[in-house]
């Protein structure tokens, strides 16, 4: 597929973003982190909520989404089509970075945003200031800007997609591939990647993050698992 020129300046950021690409970040250099190891027992649900973490769509459901833990990082399953959302509000000014410790182990079938099948086995949105843009549809609430972080098999790396709604304020990118079952390590320079998809002249400072798992429109059983560890918002 050709990329188009914003799509290709998106990969120059992606490349520069790898070159840290499972580097060590300095304390000074944090400015925001999330961590998926300390789980030690009872509901995985009720220790997302101690940290922050509300669960929306099917995520409560564990009949159609599972939510579980290695002892080392946080699980996310379907074993039928389905979508979950665990969502939290944060207040970040200055960053640049994002750096996100996480893995497949299976991707839903036939998934790929390239040929329309938008679902994914794990993705972490990031949401930008407090404005509420439209959804395009009076029935889907509206929503800050955001950008979903996604991990592929198939589609381009670094380049943005857009969602049957929020087409002005949302944008979809893999921003690396995962070899199955391995934890790989990945920095994305969200904030220039912000200003350039989103035409802005400054990033607006982080108010949410999200993780996430989608197999409601991919072939097959809708059958997906991925995990992660950490997420870390680098200045």
């Amino acid at each position: 597929m050709k990329l188009s020129k914003r799509s290709l300046a998106i990969w120059t950021f992606v490349l520069a973003g790898a070159v840290l690409h499972g580097g060590t970040a300095r304390a000074s250099d944090l400015a925001y982190d999330v961590i998926f190891t300390d789980y030690r027992d009872g509901s995985t649900l009720q220790w997302l909520a101690n940290k922050g973490f509300e669960a929306q769509r099917d995520a409560g459901d564990s009949d159609k989404v599972v939510l579980s833990h290695t002892g080392t990082a946080l699980v996310l399953e379907t074993k039928d089509h389905a979508a979950g959302l665990v969502l939290s509000q944060v207040h970040v000014d200055r960053y640049s970075t994002i750096r996100i410790k996480w893995g497949v182990d299976v991707f839903p079938a036939g998934a790929s945003y390239a040929k329309d099948i938008r679902s994914e086995s794990i993705m972490v949105y990031v949401f930008f200031g407090t404005e509420k843009i439209s959804s395009g549809h009076f029935l889907v609430p509206d929503s800050p800007y955001f950008i979903g972080l996604y991990l592929c098999d198939s589609d381009p790396v670094g380049q943005e997609f857009q969602g049957r709604y929020f087409k002005a304020g949302g944008r979809y990118i893999c921003i690396d591939r995962a070899p199955k079952g391995q934890e790989i390590v990945t920095d994305f320079p969200v904030s220039e990647v912000f200003m350039q998809v989103f035409g802005q002249s400054h990033a607006l400072p982080i108010t949410g993050l999200g993780v996430g798992i989608d197999t409601e429109n991919s072939k097959g059983d809708g059958a997906a698992k991925s995990f992660i560890r950490e997420i870390e918002l680098l200045q």
